[in-house]
C-alpha cells in the first residue's frame, strides 16, 4: 500500500466520522431544543458539567513514567501550564497504564512519542506504516513531513475521550523505524482551550538539542 492510500484508509474515515458526530450533535440538540434549557457540543448537561468544570480548574494531574526523556521535559510542562494559571502535581505512572489512568481520571495528561502510542493504540497501522516509512527513508524521506503523518495517524487512533497535542520537535525514543517525536496525550475534559495552547508550545518550543542539554546536566 502506497503512502497515498494508506493516508486516505486511516485519515479520511476518521475526518468523516468526526463531521457525522458534529451533524448528529446539531440534530440532537434541534429535536430536544424545546424541552431542554441547553446543550453543549459534546452532549454533556447537569452534574456532568459540573465534574468537567472541577476538571479545568483543578490541578493538571501530569503522569510521568520512569523515562527521563519525560522527567526533563516535566518543567517545561510545569512552567507552561504556570502560564494559564494552572498547578501541575506530577504521578510516578507505568507507562503500560497511561492510557488507562488517563481513561479513568487519575492523571489527564501523560506523555509519549508518536510512534511508541501508535504501536499500543493499533499496532496493524504501525506496522503498515513502519514498511512504507523505511521505503520512504531509503528514498531521502522528509522527516518533518513524516513526523505529520505519523502524528495524524496515531491521533487518528485515539479513543474518543482523549486527544494529543501537536507533534513535537524533539525526539523522544529511541526506535527510529517510525518517528518518534514527543507528544502528550490528554483528557478532553481537563483541558482548556489555554491550556492545549500551553502543551502546544513545549511541543514547538523543545528541541532534541535541548533535552540532551538537560541530559548532561543531570
Amino acid at each position: 500500500m502506497g503512502v497515498r492510500r494508506f493516508w486516505k484508509a486511516t485519515v479520511s474515515p476518521w475526518r468523516r466520522q468526526d463531521r457525522r458526530g458534529s451533524v448528529a450533535t446539531a440534530v440532537v440538540c434541534t429535536a430536544v431544543a424545546v424541552g431542554l434549557s441547553g446543550c453543549s457540543a459534546g452532549g454533556v448537561t447537569g452534574p456532568a458539567e459540573l465534574r468537567m468544570a472541577d476538571e479545568t480548574s483543578g490541578p493538571i494531574y501530569l503522569g510521568l513514567t520512569d523515562d527521563p526523556v519525560q522527567h526533563r521535559l516535566a518543567e517545561s510542562y510545569q512552567n507552561a501550564f504556570a502560564g494559564t494559571g494552572r498547578p501541575v502535581e506530577f504521578r510516578d505512572i507505568d507507562g503500560a497504564d497511561r492510557l488507562d489512568l488517563l481513561h479513568s481520571g487519575d492523571v489527564n495528561v501523560v506523555l509519549g512519542c508518536v510512534g511508541e502510542l501508535l504501536d499500543v493504540l493499533d499496532p496493524v497501522k504501525g506496522e503498515e506504516l513502519r514498511g512504507l516509512y523505511a521505503e520512504a527513508r531509503d528514498e531521502g524521506a522528509d522527516s518533518g513531513q513524516w513526523r505529520d503523518i505519523a502524528h495524524t495517524t496515531m491521533f487518528s487512533a485515539l479513543p474518543t475521550d482523549l486527544q494529543a497535542s501537536d507533534p513535537g520537535e524533539a525526539v523522544g525514543c529511541d526506535d527510529d523505524s517510525l518517528p518518534q517525536n514527543t507528544v502528550a496525550v490528554y483528557r478532553k475534559t481537563a483541558l482548556e482551550r489555554s491550556d492545549r495552547r500551553a502543551l502546544n508550545n513545549v511541543a514547538g518550543g523543545v528541541s532534541s538539542d535541548d533535552l540532551a542539554a538537560d541530559g548532561d546536566d543531570d
